[in-house]
């Protein structure tokens, strides 16, 4: 489950002393599409129609509760409560929830979960049939026991306790301990800076099972929760429902007041150094605190707007600077974000090279200066409003494609911080009013954001290490002075008018043309062109507002000496860095100012190729940002030298990084240390090489008879063919024969097995296991070896999880593929205390013994078919599954599976086929095996 602390994303209350009463209102009015009401208990509800996607709908159970209304003998409890409401309820006894709704294809996981914060706990159950109205019914019956009918027995408490304890030593990262150092100077020591949502690991393994009960009783109750249900439901009769089912639920007498805890304004600069030893980089923000407000109503839209203008300008500057192969830092940015419910902060951000802090901070502050002083150009102001403009009509393009999730999200911060729900002619009229009409003097307001220094706190974290010489307080004040008291200049705007594409280009030929069968009942069209160049077009409905495209060619760094294998991994980054023919980054940013399309070059291992998305109004744009990174990209040496920098900077840090060094073993040994696998590191930064990176890059993208171009969303072949013809049709071909080159990189044969022992703040055995055999690639082998996997996957959680309390999860992914030979890979992680590595690792492998031996659960595969069709049913109404399908298709000389033939196939699968396919499938395989344990183990 995602159990994470979350800012809140808008603050809606007011301090007063020890406790504030919530002022959360707004005078926007609330879509009509929303049935919102309140029951007599205080239960409020929000039903809305939705057919994204049709016959799904997505129930949501919000509660006004978080951690932060813990005492500190609870601390953590509001967490594993959380945890507790899939381990029992009143009409779901057990398991008996999650095996209902599994078996009709709500998977747990991805459609089953939940998540607590310090102010809210979020429960959700995603995606479920609409049409199946029992169905309907059991998940509003799973909602309303969520309210008051967790069970909490104490055989169950008992077993989540390991789940708990495996989950707070997952989280007890680096990110996380700086944080626990940071948090009491950024929340001015108040309460949020006591509570971490997982809290004590004391509490989590020795309370009382009736202070978990006293907590669900004193704080899970109607006047705190919301039901939120939208999707294609007749909302009518939902809410009928809605308030036949959870008007049963008495309301709280003598129920607690639901205290909102202030951060108190603070009377001087705050200030605080963070350090930890597995610290990857230095972080600096310097947050201004400033009260929420309290109404939410159109003057305070229109001063968001404004605020998001001044934010945009300023960071498009700075995002210049740090394009400067000399500048001191690799990042920086302001911004605005809720602190918490009682307190809005805004921030200055930066990540400065290592021993760069200072240096980073004066550059930081002179641009905030530069622009308090001179202010921001007209045309800078008329690009964000521009910008601000069509990101509002591709919203409104694509609204009927927002989905069930998104939409149920809102109504969520609706009810629990009055964050505006308006209708879409109402919030478009706002900005078509709005946007235009803001001044520069509007925008200037926001500069007040950063003058209260003395409720300020400047945090600064980063590895604990003596090579880094962190600047003091004093220091950077120093800084601060020189800046305001030096000479600066005016920001000068470059932008460029000409055209991206200036030569007259004539349309080419279709030489051929053929249908591909097998995308249900859309036709799609292969075309070839005079260039030799190869296009698929499938033309959908499926979104007004979206184009996806993606076009490969086989060689890849495959084709590649191994001298050139470093700088053709950063090819395509330099270039991406420089722009595109006459237009640097800089001035091709503004360019596309307004318009929605984007194109990236990729390198891979056996493949090179573009992926890229545009509004259909802006086809041509993406078109011609394809054209010109094949026949004209641009290389700087200045972009390539600043990439080089940053890398450099990464290399202060990766002796300490446990992931990678973990990785780097896991990846040496399946490969077998192939001499071509390279990894990260000093060797690789001192290899890159400007000259040969651009001839890579030059050579990977010379012939476009060697290519496939496939575009697939809401294509008018009327005139996008034309287009096509115009662009793709004028892109240069040698007509050479190439294809990829197999170096025999795969693991050994045999088991091979690596211990890695690493200091840790945290004791934590990080398990991996990988399973290589050779399997013919198809359709079928695919889809069982995915099967065998979540098979496995459900095993698992039942065993390692639940049985255990071992670890968090284990994670299961399976993958099938025919390049550069044919296998298939099972590959198991996860975390676990060092004591109990070795003997879940056992059960681990366990389980693919009893599988092979004793065959599957009947009921196990049948949730899995089960998902699989219903998850079928979604994919197809998105162009994202289409395009995949088709390169897929194309790339490895197979048909086309359409849905009928797809739901045949998973239909046809048997317990008695997957046994088979098992046995076969963990015969005599080859294995990586690797553990990372600390120092201190055994």
């Amino acid at each position: 489950m995602r159990k994470v602390t979350l800012l809140c994303l808008v603050a809606l209350l007011q301090s007063v002393n020890v406790s504030v009463k919530a002022q959360n209102t707004t005078t926007v009015p609330l879509d009509s599409r929303v049935k919102y009401g309140k029951l007599s208990n205080g239960m409020t509800y929000y039903i809305m129609h939705n057919e994204e996607p049709k016959e799904r709908a997505s129930l949501y159970f919000v509660q006004n509760v978080g951690a932060i209304l813990e005492e500190d003998s609870q601390d953590g409890l509001a967490h594993f409560l959380e945890h507790m409401a899939f381990n029992g309820l009143e009409h779901f006894p057990g398991k008996n929830m999650l095996n209902y709704l599994e078996a009709n294809g709500i998977k747990f996981g991805r459609d089953i979960n939940a998540y607590t914060a310090q102010d809210e706990t979020v429960y959700n159950l995603s995606n479920i049939p609409s049409t199946n109205e029992n169905l309907l019914d059991s998940a509003l019956l799973v909602l309303h026991d969520w309210s008051g009918g967790l069970l909490l027995e104490a055989e169950e408490i008992e077993a989540e306790r390991g789940v708990i304890h495996e989950e707070w030593r997952t989280r007890r990262n680096s990110r996380f301990r700086l944080m626990k150092q940071s948090s009491p100077y950024m929340y001015n020591h108040s309460q949020y800076a006591k509570r971490d949502v997982i809290g004590s690991l004391d509490i989590i393994d020795n309370f009382k099972h009736q202070e978990l009960k006293d907590y669900y009783d004193k704080w899970y109750r109607p006047d705190l929760q919301a039901v939120v249900v939208v999707g294609d439901v007749d909302a009518d009769k939902v809410e009928q429902k809605v308030k036949d089912l959870f008007s049963k639920i008495p309301a709280k007498k003598n129920a607690a007041e639901r205290k909102y805890y202030p951060i108190e304004d603070s009377k001087e600069l705050g200030f605080v150094v963070a350090k930890d030893k597995e610290a990857q980089g230095v972080n600096m923000y310097w947050i201004f605190r400033k009260d929420p407000v309290t109404v939410k109503d159109e003057s305070h839209m229109r001063k968001e707007l404004a605020h998001s203008m001044f934010n945009s300008m300023l960071n498009n500057r700075m995002g210049e600077l740090t394009r400067k192969p000399d500048c001191p830092a690799l990042s920086m940015s302001v911004g605005n974000f809720s602190l918490a419910r009682t307190k809005e902060a805004s921030y200055i951000g930066i990540s400065p090279k290592e021993n760069k802090e200072k240096e980073a901070f004066a550059l930081v502050m002179t641009e905030l200066e530069r622009a308090r002083r001179f202010g921001f150009n007209e045309s800078e102001l008329e690009r964000v409003k521009t910008q601000l403009l069509r990101s509002y009509e591709s919203y409104k393009d694509e609204y009927e494609k927002v989905d069930n999730e998104t939409w149920a999200k809102q109504l969520g911060d609706y009810f629990l911080e009055a964050a505006p729900f308006p209708s879409l002619d109402w919030e478009m009229g706002f900005a078509q009013k709005t946007i235009p009409a803001i001044t520069l003097k509007e925008v200037y307001a926001t500069f007040a954001d950063f003058q209260n220094m003395n409720n300020s706190v400047i945090s600064i974290s980063g590895p604990d290490k003596e090579s880094i010489v962190y600047p003091t307080k004093e220091e950077l004040l120093s800084e601060l002075k020189t800046v305001m008291q030096s000479e600066l200049t005016a920001y000068e705007d470059d932008a460029d008018s000409s055209p991206l594409v200036a030569e007259e280009l004539e349309e080419k030929n279709i030489v051929s043309e053929s249908v591909i069968s097998g995308t249900d009942a859309k036709q799609t069209k292969q075309y070839t062109l005079e260039n030799g160049a190869k296009v698929v077009i499938l033309p959908t409905a499926l979104s007004k507002d979206e184009i996806l495209f993606s076009a490969y060619s086989f060689g890849g760094m495959s084709v590649l000496g191994k001298d050139q294998l470093e700088s053709a991994n950063i090819a395509t980054g330099v270039a991406s860095m420089s722009g595109v023919g006459e237009f640097d980054a800089v001035r091709l940013k503004k360019k596309l100012t307004g318009k929605v399309a984007g194109v990236k070059a990729s390198i891979g291992t056996n493949t090179e190729g573009f992926s890229g998305s545009a509004s259909p109004k802006d086809f041509e744009t993406m078109l011609q940002l394809l054209y010109l990174k094949f026949e004209k990209p641009r290389f700087e040496k200045e972009s390539f030298e600043t990439m080089v920098g940053s890398m450099k900077n990464q290399l202060a840090y990766i002796k300490t990084d446990n992931s990678k060094a973990f990785k780097d073993t896991i990846g040496v040994i399946a490969s077998n240390y192939h001499p071509r696998h390279i990894l990260f590191g000093e060797e690789f930064v001192n290899n890159v090489d400007y000259d040969k990176a651009v001839a890579v890059y030059k050579d990977r993208f010379q012939d476009a008879s060697d290519f496939t171009f496939i575009f697939v969303g809401n294509i008018d072949l009327d005139k996008d063919l034309a287009l096509i013809k115009k662009y793709i049709g004028n892109l240069s071909s040698t007509n050479r024969t190439e294809n990829w080159v197999d170096h025999n990189i795969k693991p050994a044969k045999g088991a091979t097995f690596r211990e890695v022992k690493r200091e840790m703040e945290v004791p934590k055995a990080t398990v991996y296991f990988s399973m290589y055999n050779d399997v013919k690639y198809n359709f079928n082998t695919r889809t069982y070896v995915r099967v065998i996997a979540e098979l496995l996957s459900k095993r698992y959680l039942e065993t390692i999880r639940e049985e255990e309390g071992g670890s968090y999860g284990v994670s299961v992914r399976p993958s099938i593929s025919k390049r550069n030979y044919e296998h298939a890979t099972i590959t198991m992680n996860f975390d676990c205390d060092p004591e109990k590595r070795e003997k879940l690792t056992r059960i681990m492998k366990d389980e693919i013994t009893n599988m092979v031996k004793n065959g599957i659960k009947i009921d196990d595969l049948n949730e899995i078919k089960k998902n699989y069709i219903k998850s079928r049913e979604e994919s197809v109404e998105q162009n994202s599954f289409w395009l995949s399908v088709i390169q897929g298709s194309l790339m490895n000389e197979e048909p086309i599976t359409d849905t009928e033939g797809f739901n045949k196939m998973v239909n046809d699968i048997t317990a008695k086929r997957v046994q088979k396919f098992a046995k076969k499938l963990f015969k005599g395989y080859d294995s990586v095996e690797a553990a990372m344990l600390p120092v201190s183990a055994n």
